[in-house]
Formats: C-alpha cells, sequence, structure tokens
C-alpha cells in the first residue's frame, strides 16, 4: 500500500491559554486482516496495511505452524468483503499436510489486538511448543549497541509522521541496518521483520533485533524461534521476558532512556568477563 494510504488527516481541536485551537493530524490506519490457513479461517489480526505477505509469513512461523519457509506453499493477498458488508484483507494460505496436526491444534478462531499479541491462545504452552534454545558463538560490541537507538529516528517514517507506529529493526553487528518494518503493533512489526528474513535467507546467528517497545514473554519467544542472539528493547522488559531471555539464551538488553542494562546473557558483550 503506498504511504500516503497508510495514513488519513483527521480535525480536531488542541487547548492552549482557554483558547480551542483547530488543527489537523494524520493518523495509522488500521486494517483487519483475516489469515486463512488451508482453507480455515485461522487469526484476524488488526494492523497497518503494507508488508502484509511478510507479516503472515512471519506471524505463521513464529505461531510455530512452520519450522521452515518451504513448508508455506502458497501464500495469496486479496481484499475481501466479510458477511456483514465490511471490507476485510485476506491472507490465503496453504501449508504442507505435515503441519496438518499443528493447524488442527489452534484452529479455533482467534481475534489478535495489536496491543495483544497471545489473545485467543489457551496457554503459554502453546507459545512456547517447539522452541530450542538459540545457538550462537557471535560477540557484540557494547559501543555499537549502544549507537543503535540514534539510527532508529530516520528508520521510523510513519512513526514521525503519526507517532503511533512502533518498529522492528535488524541489524548486523556492524551496526548496518539490514531491514525495517513499523506497524501499530509491536509484535506485528517483529513479525514483518521475521517475514523479510525468512523471505530473504538471511542467517540470524550475528544480527541484533531491535524494538521500539518493551520486550514481553511473546516478543522473547518469537525471537528465539528465527534465532536472534540480542534483542534490544526501547522500553523496559516483563519480568517474564527477562526469565524467557534467560532460559532460551538470548542477550536481552534494555536502552529505556539509555540505560544499557544487560538483563541475560552479558558474556556475548566483548569485554564482559562475568558470568
Amino acid at each position: 500500500m503506498p504511504a500516503n494510504e497508510l495514513s488519513k488527516t483527521f480535525r480536531s481541536f488542541t487547548y492552549s491559554k482557554d483558547t480551542f485551537l483547530p488543527k489537523t493530524r494524520n493518523l495509522l490506519v488500521e486494517s483487519p486482516l483475516e489469515i486463512v490457513i488451508n482453507r480455515e479461517k485461522h487469526i484476524l489480526i488488526m494492523f497497518t496495511p503494507e508488508m502484509t505477505k511478510e507479516l503472515v509469513i512471519g506471524f505463521i512461523f513464529t505461531d510455530g505452524l512452520v519450522s521452515d519457509i518451504s513448508e508455506i506453499e502458497e501464500c495469496i493477498i486479496s481484499p475481501a468483503q466479510k458477511e456483514d458488508g465490511g471490507q476485510v484483507i485476506e491472507a490465503n494460505v496453504s501449508i504442507s499436510k505435515k503441519n496438518s496436526d499443528l493447524l488442527s491444534h489452534t484452529s479455533s478462531k482467534r481475534i489478535s489486538y495489536s496491543s495483544c499479541g497471545i489473545c485467543g491462545k489457551e496457554n503459554y504452552c502453546d507459545l512456547s511448543r517447539g522452541l530450542n534454545r538459540v545457538k550462537s558463538r557471535h560477540r557484540f560490541s557494547m559501543e555499537i549497541l549502544k549507537g543503535l537507538p540514534a539510527k532508529l529516528k530516520p528508520l521510523q517514517p510513519l512513526y514521525r509522521e503519526t507517532g503511533g507506529a512502533h518498529a522492528a529493526i535488524v541489524f548486523d553487528s556492524a551496526g548496518k541496518t539490514v531491514f525495517h518494518c513499523e506497524d501499530m503493533g509491536r509484535h506485528n512489526a517483529l513479525d514483518k521483520v521475521i517475514g523479510l528474513t525468512l523471505i530473504n535467507g538471511i542467517s540470524t546467528d550475528d544480527k541484533i533485533l531491535v524494538s521500539s517497545g518493551r520486550a514481553s514473554l511473546e516478543m522473547i519467544l518469537k525471537t528465539t524461534r528465527i534465532g536472534f542472539p540480542v534483542f534490544v528493547a526501547m522500553s523496559r522488559p516483563t519480568s517474564s521476558a527477562v526469565e524467557a531471555a534467560k532460559f532460551y539464551n538470548i542477550t536481552l538488553i534494555d536502552m529505556a532512556q539509555h540505560s544499557n542494562r544487560i538483563y541475560s546473557h552479558a558474556r556475548r558483550i566483548e569485554g564482559f568477563e562475568g558470568e
């Protein structure tokens, strides 16, 4: 979707010095995306309508329905009309038959709002099924990691325009941008960048994943499934995120307000001699 169709202009008023002043503001477009897998409706996601295929592939992978992109046989994105007359973007996906057991286990219709990626999940066991600890012997420079927050702003055009978008960015160990995505939801942005990584066959063991939001349990589990060894968050992590990062061998760094706080596996940072 063209960039000018990712936001809409709304009239509003600001209050200052006992006066109401008319203002216009560009806000993010929020659209429904229905993922249909092997002809069964799987989930309805509210998202920012760009990089749709990347989001779908990333979601199916991080949801544990496939373990490799080759198991996704077809992914067709098209507009559709719901029974009530509303419009929806529909992703019709075919996955290999060997994944049918996993699909049937999670085939009940779910709705995922952008702020809550686990809506509709029965329990946390569904999230962690099939996960292994991240294997990476690569070490990273703290000086390069400290410089990443300053690189985010140019990579967030939707945030600059609307103030309402999250970003997920993949950097290499030298601090060079590999991929960057934006969405109204941080989970969606993460799935988009994971989809890009899968589509392009990029190795992950020497890469850094950065989120403009906080690190939650699900964010760490998604990171584990794709295999990024370092996750950098621009906001405080949750307790479950830290515990999961420790268990799954991910270096979790919180750079909120330049805190540079390393919560797990600091041994991956060059010069660190503890643990």
